[in-house]
């Protein structure tokens, strides 16, 4: 008797495993259960390739309530991450809730594993694994062309590259900025390229080509820094809009297209709906909410927020320092204070409050570089009363995406300082054991100087950049100091900028350089270090030692032999 129920249950077992294994293999649904958002955005690549329909996890908490909005006749494929799941043993979860079948695909990358679970993909788009919004910007194009998107780096490069090796027929699209060592690799493959140095108009670059597959009078609006289900699903296209402001190049180009109507995506991004139409001319309709999956307390929720998964942004912050009035020259000191992790743009409009309103501002955008200061000085303002600054300025990442936009009333301090520093830009080298730029500054001046250099249009894998050094340095009064700006630059790079140009931002207050020096230069490249010489030599003369000290001992044997 103990044996016959000892087989029932082990044929059971069978049964539901077997039961279990071909349901798995027939899946309906697939759930990304990841913290990862590369994870997040592969899973749900994958189920769009296999024409099966795609949810995902944003917290341990969503699982009951994702589960909600699902229909229980589904079959569900979980692709779990193996280090950083929200919900750990899912299936059981979901076939506890009374789903038809549910298996777990757990996996370290699913943007390198899920590309060998598909078959006859040859298009392929390659994405930096930084920022997140690139990948955002070409999820309707990947959709219409049936592409797989990697996120490359120089981390993982080889692995795809072995990956494409082994395919006979693939087509690739280079998307936004890459490493050089990416782009490098790639290039045997002869790729496509959209890089202009601008994420709005490198948008509008992908935006034409899906309008050239499937022409849209309907497009989604978002900013690129979430997830969601109906701009991952490439029904219509997508183009960026700023956080506040929309981009000169973005409303430009809607006013030319046939686009008709926006649907603006993101809880955040709502304030952003009438900008946009005032500025493009198209309607746009917000979507903010969805209709609720469960019952909180007895009662049913009018409405309930989306499904957001949030990527990695570049924090961009722009603050007012500080607004001057310095009485010993008439000019207008405005210090900005950047809090961005990235080097940003801004292009600011003052005025003036008073009686009379006297409004300033700049003619271009103006460079500051992640946690620094960047004070704009205004020459011959002619104030009578005005004791407060109106502050409209917009910025953003480059100076053609200014997406953001810095508003603030401050009260006008009045102050009396005649700035006597003087400097002189003696020559500026670059190192390439350290990956740096040194500017070498001589104070000149009768009073301890800070100093911050800037250097403009640097080339750089073909692209202009600027740069800047972190914060001011003090140099004291008759001496002089190299000011390091660090920059990893090759060989091919360093023959393109023979010459540098820059300016200098110098003056008395740490945090207001009221004067700017700008320079060009020769630039001198330097391989090896001072102290690099020092070890080399202390090197040779401890090895001519040792070959001293190994002949005095063989030729004492040598003595000690004849005797």
């Amino acid at each position: 008797m103990k044996k016959k129920n000892f087989l029932l249950i082990a044929a059971l077992l069978f049964l539901t495993l077997y039961l279990n294994i071909v349901l798995a293999a027939d899946f309906t649904n697939v759930v990304s259960n990841s913290e990862d958002w590369r994870d997040v955005y592969s899973t749900i690549r994958y189920a769009s390739l296999l024409e099966k329909d795609s949810d995902f996890l944003v917290s341990t908490r969503h699982g009951p309530l994702l589960l909600n909005g699902i229909k229980k006749d589904r079959v569900i494929q979980v692709i779990s991450s193996r280090t950083s799941p929200f919900v750990f043993n899912y299936p059981d979860q979901i076939r506890a809730a009374g789903f038809a079948g549910a298996d777990e695909l757990t996996v370290d990358s699913a943007n390198l594993e899920l590309i060998n679970e598909l078959k006859d993909v040859t298009n392929f788009i390659i994405v930096r694994d930084s920022y997140g919004y690139d990948a955002v910007a070409v999820v309707p194009y990947a959709v219409q062309t049936k592409a797989w998107v990697f996120f490359a780096s120089r981390n993982n490069i080889a692995e795809i590259d072995s990956f494409l090796s082994t395919l006979s027929s693939k087509n690739l699209l280079l998307y936004g900025s890459l490493d050089p060592e990416v782009s490098s690799t790639l290039a045997k493959y002869n790729p496509e390229i959209i890089d202009t140095g601008d994420k709005f108009q490198d948008n509008i670059e992908i935006f034409k080509k899906y309008q050239k597959i499937k022409p849209s009078e309907q497009i989604i609006l978002t900013n690129g820094e979430f997830i969601e289900k109906e701009i991952m699903g490439g029904a219509n296209p997508i183009l960026f809009t700023g956080k506040e402001n929309v981009p000169d190049q973005i409303a430009t180009y809607l006013k030319s297209s046939n686009v008709k109507i926006g649907v603006l995506i993101g809880n955040d991004l709502v304030g952003a709906a009438t900008n946009i139409r005032r500025s493009t001319g198209i309607s746009v309709i917000a979507k903010f909410a969805r209709s609720p999956r469960g019952v909180t307390g007895g009662a049913v929720s009018a409405v309930e927020g989306l499904d957001l998964f949030y990527i990695p942004a570049p924090i961009i912050s722009l603050l007012i320092y500080s607004i001057n009035y310095n009485t010993a020259n008439s000019n207008l000191e405005v210090t900005y204070k950047s809090e961005s992790d990235v080097p940003i743009y801004f292009k600011g409009t003052i005025t003036l409050v008073g009686k009379a309103r006297t409004k300033v501002g700049d003619l271009e955008p103006i460079f500051i570089y992640p946690n620094s200061y960047k004070t704009v000085s205004y020459p011959d303002v002619k104030l009578t009363d005005e004791t407060q600054a109106e502050v409209f300025t917009l910025y953003g990442e480059t100076p053609t995406a200014l997406d953001r936009i810095l508003t603030a009333t401050v009260n006008l301090s009045r102050i009396n300082i005649l700035d006597n520093c003087d400097i002189d830009i003696r020559g500026v080298k670059y190192s390439k054991q350290k990956g740096a730029f040194y500017v070498k500054i001589k104070n000149n001046g009768t009073t301890d100087c800070w100093v911050s250099i800037e250097l403009k249009n640097v080339l750089i894998g073909g692209r202009k950049k600027d740069l800047g050094g972190e914060g001011s340095v003090n140099i004291l009064r008759g001496k002089s100091k190299y000011i390091q700006i660090t920059q990893e630059m090759s060989d091919t790079d360093l023959e393109k900028n023979s010459f540098v140009d820059g300016n200098a931002y110098y003056g008395e207050r740490e945090n207001s350089l009221v004067k700017i020096k700008p320079f060009h230069l020769k630039l001198s490249i330097e391989t090896w270090t001072m102290l690099t010489y020092v070890i080399i030599i202390l090197l040779i003369i401890i090895i001519l030692l040792i070959l001293f000290l190994i002949f005095l001992k063989r030729r004492k044997k040598d003595d000690e032999d004849e005797l």
